[in-house]
């Protein structure tokens, strides 16, 4: 066991100690070896953690300005960092979206059979990767996976089925045909893709939710461009603080689609599209206090900053588009 004091030697990185932590990389001098200091160990970091992140929502949502604000001017150790909060966020949206689904209603309607079939093959697909993944932990278990191979079994004829299904409604002129070539910019595959989702918005908007989180830190690079032409003017404002005003805010929008869910899916309660004005309302108070900025300048360049994420999501959703992501 490694001593306390000044002299000894860090066992992390082997500098010299001039008290009981190291001042190179700040490694206690006090390395025990039982379970109890374990213990400690693991409730203070735990507590620790905790505290940070509880300290850093509930500023987040009360003072979002301020939050911004103390993080760019060095106000570190006491808030959890905008990316370690994002992710936190991410975490929690990625739980209750397992748990209890999105706002997205997959059945298409009566009168597009194509749709009809390709919503039913993501269903199939989906619940096909579940399965799999229940089948990989129960023979990891030992447990007997017979069920699971039957039904895994059954889904892949109903998958066959329904591609045989399709392609004979492909080759059907109806309706919808003159949807699939109403836009095109000269790249073929986007243009399919990008008219298979005007035709089925609602299987886009099931995608997007369903493969959207995974995704979504993407937004983060592609709105720093919009926040640096609209600082442009302003002496002293950074590409840096640009990034971390706007990952506090993409953390913020995580929790209230987090909440959203909540409300309306676990509580079943009315009125959920309403909480989506606090976006903008958060954005106005964040924008004023983290840029000093008076109430006239902050609506203004918050309306332009509303655009600008309007844009980024615009260009966020082609890009899953054309990677095959969203569709």
């Amino acid at each position: 066991m490694e001593m306390s004091g000044g002299g000894a030697t860090c066992l992390n990185c082997g500098a010299t100690r001039i008290g009981e932590y190291c001042h190179v990389c700040g490694q206690s001098g006090h390395i025990h070896r039982t379970l109890g200091a374990w213990w400690h160990d693991f409730t203070h970091g735990v507590l620790h953690i905790e505290g940070a992140v509880w300290r850093t929502i509930g500023m987040l949502l009360r003072h979002p300005g301020a939050l911004t604000r103390r993080y760019i001017d060095g106000e570190r150790r006491r808030f959890l960092s905008p990316l370690a909060l994002y992710l936190f966020s991410v975490f929690l949206l990625y739980i209750a979206y397992s748990l209890f689904g999105g706002f997205a209603n997959v059945n298409a309607p009566s009168g597009n059979p194509r749709a009809q079939l390709v919503a039913e093959q993501t269903r199939i697909a989906d619940l096909g990767q579940t399965l799999r993944q229940q089948r990989a932990a129960a023979a990891g278990a030992g447990r007997d996976t017979r069920a699971l191979d039957a039904r895994i079994a059954k889904l892949a004829t109903d998958a066959r089925e329904l591609e045989d299904a399709r392609k004979i409604v492909d080759r059907m002129p109806d309706a919808s045909d003159g949807v699939n070539e109403s836009i095109h910019t000269g790249w073929h595959t986007f243009d399919e893709k990008l008219n298979h989702a005007i035709e089925d918005p609602e299987l886009l908007l099931f995608k997007m939710e369903a493969n959207g989180y995974k995704f979504s830190w993407a937004l983060i690079p592609l709105s720093m461009p919009f926040m640096w032409l609209l600082f442009a003017w302003r002496r002293g404002a950074h590409l840096f603080d640009h990034a971390v005003f706007v990952t506090y805010s993409m953390s913020f929008v995580s929790l209230l689609i987090t909440a959203m869910i909540l409300w309306s899916s676990a509580l079943h309660l009315p009125g959920v599209a309403l909480m989506m004005l606090l976006f903008p309302l958060h954005l106005f108070v964040q924008m004023r206090g983290a840029y000093g900025l008076g109430n006239g300048s902050a609506a203004v360049l918050t309306a332009a900053a509303l655009v600008a994420s309007l844009a980024s999501l615009v260009i966020w959703v082609a890009l899953l588009l054309l990677l095959g992501i969203a569709h």
